[in-house]
């Protein structure tokens, strides 16, 4: 049985930051590159086995290539379960930092969402975290997933939009909120009375909103921010973590921001975190007020 089971994007990323201001039509160069797992769902999948949760994934085909070999062996070293078939070609992400924005393109094969395999074994789990990027697959977990009493948690995406009523926590980041309304609270008033459980919308800086019919509000850590990218699936990863630790929703939604402010002072799309770190920065944070 696993405690997590994760479906979605998973990909290979290949990160670098800009030696300079590009102009137009100019070849640039970016230094300080790396290369790690991607997909919001494969992120959240290596955040929760690294705060001790055992995970099972699957979503995106991986394809019999060396980017899939790495992305393989790289999952299975960190103790998740990956439950992929290997198909098509492996999806590739590129990462571009300056100091004004993060741009991101993805290389993937045109896979029909009804060709990806949903494997039995989420059936088996005790939580089900679904990324926003497969719309037709995540309706199909997230109604089985209630039908057998088990915990569903969305990622909201544009394709999954119409799937929020299915989900018992939805979390909407900042931008696709405003799909819903520009008022990030108002956003989150509309998300709940679709799904009537758990909305939240992150904010980033700002720390983040949820409403269970009433508004809790949770400002951010104060860390060093040096790459923003996957810090919505270590605040996802975080969220689940401490609703199966069974905490309060004010506290779980207090160790997710603390699970994100610590992805963002690491380079790459991952950082390997363990749930003592995030207590520390808890209490660290309270000492401080």
């Amino acid at each position: 049985m696993y405690d997590v089971f994760c479906y979605g994007a998973i990909s290979l990323d290949i990160s670098g930051r800009l030696e300079r201001q590009q102009y137009e039509h100019e070849q640039a160069t970016a230094i300080d590159y790396r290369m790690s797992v991607g997909g919001d769902a494969a992120l959240a999948a290596l955040t929760l086995s690294s705060l001790g949760m055992r995970v099972g994934l699957a979503g995106s085909p991986i394809g019999d290539d060396p980017m899939g070999d790495y992305v393989l062996w790289s999952l299975e070293k960190e103790g998740v379960k990956a439950l992929v078939q290997k198909v098509g070609k492996t999806a590739l992400t590129a990462i571009v930092l300056d100091r004004l924005k993060r741009s991101t393109i993805t290389f993937h094969d045109n896979t029909p969402e009804d060709e990806i395999p949903i494997p039995d074994d989420f059936k088996s789990s005790k939580y089900v975290y679904v990324d926003g990027c497969f719309g037709r697959n995540g309706a199909i977990i997230a109604k089985a997933a209630r039908a057998a009493g088990i915990p569903a948690q969305l990622n909201l995406d544009v394709p999954s939009i119409r799937n929020i009523g299915l989900f018992d926590v939805v979390i909407a980041g900042e931008e696709i909120s405003k799909l819903i309304s520009d008022d990030p609270v108002e956003a989150a008033r509309k998300i709940y009375e679709a799904n009537n459980g758990l909305a939240i919308v992150t904010l980033g800086e700002m720390g983040c909103i949820c409403c269970d019919g009433a508004i809790v509000s949770v400002p951010a850590f104060d860390t060093e921010a040096v790459d923003t990218t996957g810090a919505g699936a270590a605040f996802a990863a975080g969220f689940m973590y401490a609703r199966l630790r069974g905490m309060s929703l004010e506290e779980c939604l207090e160790f997710a921001s603390a699970a994100g402010a610590l992805k963002v002072t690491a380079r790459g799309s991952y950082r390997k975190t363990s749930a003592a770190e995030v207590f520390d920065l808890i209490s660290a944070h309270k000492n401080r007020l």
